[in-house]
Formats: structure tokens, sequence, C-alpha cells
């Protein structure tokens, strides 16, 4: 059992409890390590770091640490430097001694983690989220140094999709560490065996995020398949935001009427039935680090239509069961809507034969779990950087 630090901007914690529960589940999955989560919390930049103690089912003496930093990245590393040493002080007076710091983001959590790890002689660990630290890292030249040598340094880095790897390669150098592709838990991870069904689209989120899921993109290309298609429809799962919803239905009256049915928010439970009896799974959205319903849709039979160079996109053969469209390219997310409804039938048959075959099996918590302990075991050095022979576990380097 190994004594694991996270530092997580995006943990769920008592201040802030709405943020994606992505660390949180993979945290519950390995009881066997004691964690302890700093949950950061940025706020006006004149605030001292301040927190409050919460437990949750990976472990009590978490902390919701609120700390002060300008916005827009503004002296980044010199504001991080103060979580550091608040981060120090609170460990030692506490008597917590980590065996490895996990920093759950590159761009921001890794520069306090690697002074940590140094600090204690624990080993590194990094998250690689393809989003945020995509776009810190290539607009802020002047921490491409640290960034690199951290990428470089890191005991063990796991990457949400091999793209995010790519990208940190081709940014920073390859990293010949090693590396281990590690997708987000999610419940919904049954395997269903495929079925043909009408040519329904499903699209499932927050409406609030609606601009970055391309909602209106995919109204516009089932209206316009409709003469091609007479039966298509577009499905929208989710809520939480009136006011996008009014605009939405406006727009789909105007652009695919009679086509589109908003379903509004719906348990979680029934999300993979819903999946399970469409033609297929579509959100190309501009910005996805991983997207735990593509993995959802894939495990409960439909098909998907993912980004390019954005959410599990590299797992996958486009064209396999899944294909991958340009968000800003209406014409390859019509091309794409229409493959995937006039050729259900193959890329559901593909889909049968990898579930069959065990190829949607890293996707599940178990095998998450395994890729995890087996990551923070080669960080210790108790075990070897291959993975044992069938064990499923997705190695980049």
């Amino acid at each position: 059992m190994s004594h694991i630090l996270h530092l997580s901007a995006d943990y769920p914690d008592p201040l802030a409890p709405a943020k994606t529960h992505a660390v949180s589940n993979l945290l519950a999955m390995v009881p066997e390590h004691t964690h302890r989560v700093i949950s950061m919390n940025r706020t006006h930049w004149r605030t001292a770091p301040t927190a409050l103690t919460f437990k949750d089912a990976a472990g009590d003496g978490h902390r919701a640490l609120v700390y002060g930093a300008p916005s827009k990245g503004i002296m980044h590393r010199r504001f991080l430097a103060r979580v550091t040493e608040w981060i120090a002080a609170d460990c030692e007076e506490s008597g917590f001694r980590p065996d490895v710091v996990h920093a759950h983001k590159l761009t921001v959590e890794a520069f306090c983690a690697e002074a940590l790890a140094a600090r204690w002689g624990a080993k590194l660990a990094v998250s690689i989220q393809g989003n945020t630290d995509q776009k810190i890292a290539s607009a802020r030249r002047d921490l491409r140094k640290p960034l690199n040598h951290i990428w470089q340094a890191a005991d063990v880095a796991f990457p949400f999709a091999p793209w995010a790897f790519q990208k940190m390669n081709d940014l920073m150098g390859v990293r010949s560490g090693p590396t281990f592709a590690l997708p987000c838990p999610t419940g919904g991870d049954t395997i269903l065996s495929p079925e043909i069904a009408p040519p329904v689209v499903l699209i499932a989120c927050n409406l609030k995020d609606h601009a970055n899921k391309n909602v209106v993109a995919l109204i516009d290309a089932v209206g316009a398949l409709g003469a091609e298609i007479p039966e298509i429809r577009l499905d929208i799962l989710g809520g939480g935001d009136p006011a996008a919803y009014a605009s939405l239905e406006a727009h789909a009256r105007r652009a695919a009427p009679g086509r589109v049915r908003f379903l509004g928010a719906v348990p979680h439970a029934e999300i993979q039935g819903l999946f399970h009896g469409a033609a297929a799974f579509a959100m190309v959205s501009h910005r996805e680090s991983y997207g735990m319903v593509f993995a959802e849709a894939l495990m409960a039979g439909a098909p998907c239509l993912i980004p390019v160079e954005r959410g599990i996109h590299g797992y996958f053969e486009d064209g396999g069961v899944v294909l991958a469209a340009d968000p800003n390219d209406a014409a390859s997310i019509l091309s794409g809507v229409r493959r995937l409804v006039l050729e259900q039938a193959d890329f559901k048959a593909r889909l049968t034969r990898l579930g069959a075959d065990g190829g949607l099996k890293f996707m599940q918590r178990d095998q998450i779990a395994a890729t995890y302990r087996h990551g923070i075991a080669v960080a210790l050095g108790e075990a070897a950087a291959e993975p044992p022979s069938g064990a499923g576990i997705v190695r980049l380097a």
C-alpha cells in the first residue's frame, strides 16, 4: 500500500461539488492506496491559501483549497509556488508523507507536484488532459522549458487518450518514460451487444455547453439529410439551461422541422439503454479532453461520430466503430452522420466483434483501475514498464 498525494483542480469538494467525478471515481477504485487530495480552487488573486477538510469514498483528510491567482495565467508559477508551500506545510504538520505525488494536469498542478516530490524524495505521476494541457502549453511558450522538464522527468505519465500524448510530444519532445493511456471511469460501462435501430442519432450534453458540443451543427446535418433519409431524427439528451433550450428548439424548428426531440435531463441509469436504441451517437466537440459519454455509447452498442484530435480519438481506427470529423467543418460532420446511419449494420457488426474480442474492456472500471495500479507500481519500481501479456493496458511509451 502506498501513500499518494493528489493535486487536482477538477475534483468535487464541498466548495465546488459540481466538478467532474472522473478523478474521484478513479481514486475510489483503488482503495488499497492511501489517498489524500488537494482539491484546488482558484479565486481573487489577493486571497491567501486556505482550506477546509473533507472526506469521500477515496478517503479522509482531503483539503478543499482556495488560493488566489490572477486570471489568464498571469504570474502563473509565482502564485502556484505559494500553493506549493502551503501544501508542504499542511502535509508536514499532519504527518502525511507521500510515496507518490500525482498531478492531475501537466500545465497547472504539476508545477506544485514536481517541487513537492523533490522535497520529499517521492515519485512524480502526471496526468495529461488534452484540452487544457494542449491549450496552455501551446499558448505559453515562456512555460515550455519547465513543462518540458516535468514531461520528461515524471516517473509515470497518464494521458487521457493517445492524441493527447502525441500533442505533448509534438510540443515538448518525445517522452520516453513509462506512459500509459488512462481513460476516465464511468458508471455506465456494461458492454451490450449492438442491435439495428431506427435512424436516430443521439447526443447527450449539458445544454449550457451546447456551443462547444456543436449541437447546432448536428441539427443542421440532420435537417440537410432529411430528403435522403426520410426517417432520420436527432434526439438531444440533457438540460441545465432554459435559455439554451429555447434557442436550440427555435433553431431546430427552422433547420430540421419535426426531426429533433429534446428529451431533457435523463437519469444516468437510463442513458445506456437510450444509446443502445440509437443508430449512432454523435458529438463533435470543439474542446474535449476525453468525453466519458463516448465510452458509454460504444459499450452500449452505439457507433460514434467523434471530433478529430479530441475526446477518445486515437483509441480506435477511424472507420471501424467510430468516425472522426472536424468540428469546424460542417460538411465533415454531415458526411459522418450520413455514413453512421446508412452504414449502421456494418458499423454495428464491427462493434459486435470488437466487444466480443475484448476490445472495449480497457474503458471499463476494472481495467482502468488495473492500468492505474500498474502505472503506480512502475513509478515505484515495483513492476516492469511492459504490462503483463493480455492485461489490456494501453502502453504509449
